[in-house]
């Protein structure tokens, strides 16, 4: 009776000589490890962004509330009294600019505020109506510009003729809210109610006009 030969058990130098030797091997591995790689950079991009989207989201937010309070505090300004008198002093009163340094900007007109930060190229802004008639002047340059305008600074101690109309002032006070004002956000910002006074046709009494002053 024939012995049949015992086969050879395949030794670990065997498959890796036949790993060498076998040139599809070796393509499927670069193939599997530049998978690999493609993947990995995928995924470390996708964290990345998720990361800056996050962050600015939250400069959004954090730029948004800023200006919200700013309007806010106008708005306050114009449910207020004029008897009560005071002013409200915005930036140095709230300190919530603290996160964005000095690259916060503001800026305000007779219609809105504006708010906005830039970082690393990238520029986030906010805007915020404003329900009051607001102008970006002070007190003194509000009185010289109705004085030269109307020859009168309307006060109520000298208010504007009847002659040049309540729509020829108000028109007026308009046109100088257009303008927008750029401020300085590393120090106080005035807000105050004042009023400007004209005379009625008729000669007895005056009308008043409500306007919040914005200025440094």
């Amino acid at each position: 009776m024939k012995v049949k030969p015992c086969p050879q058990k395949s030794t670990p130098q065997k498959y890796l000589f036949h790993f060498i030797a076998d040139d599809r091997a070796w393509i499927d591995l670069l193939l599997s490890k530049v998978a690999l790689i493609f993947a990995s950079i995928i995924i470390l991009a996708a964290l990345y962004h998720l990361a800056a989207d996050a962050g600015r989201m939250n400069q959004d937010r954090q730029l948004d509330a800023i200006a919200q309070d700013f309007r806010s505090a106008i708005d306050s300004a114009g449910k207020s009294s004029y008897e009560a008198g005071g002013k409200i002093y915005f930036f140095d009163a709230y300190k919530k600019h603290g996160s964005f340094g000095s690259g916060l900007n503001a800026s305000v007109s007779g219609e809105y505020v504006s708010m906005s930060f830039e970082e690393k190229g990238r520029r986030y802004g906010s805007v915020k109506p404003l329900m009051y008639k607001t102008l970006p002047l002070s007190e003194d340059e509000v009185r010289g510009e109705l004085m030269g305008a109307f020859s009168a600074n309307g006060n109520i101690s000298q208010p504007i003729p009847a002659s040049y109309g309540y729509t020829g002032v108000t028109e007026f006070l308009a046109a100088l809210g257009t303008k927008e004002e750029n401020l300085n956000t590393s120090i106080e910002i005035h807000i105050e109610k004042t009023l400007v006074y004209i005379q009625n046709l008729n000669g007895t009494g005056v009308k008043e006009l409500e306007y919040i002053l914005v200025y440094q």
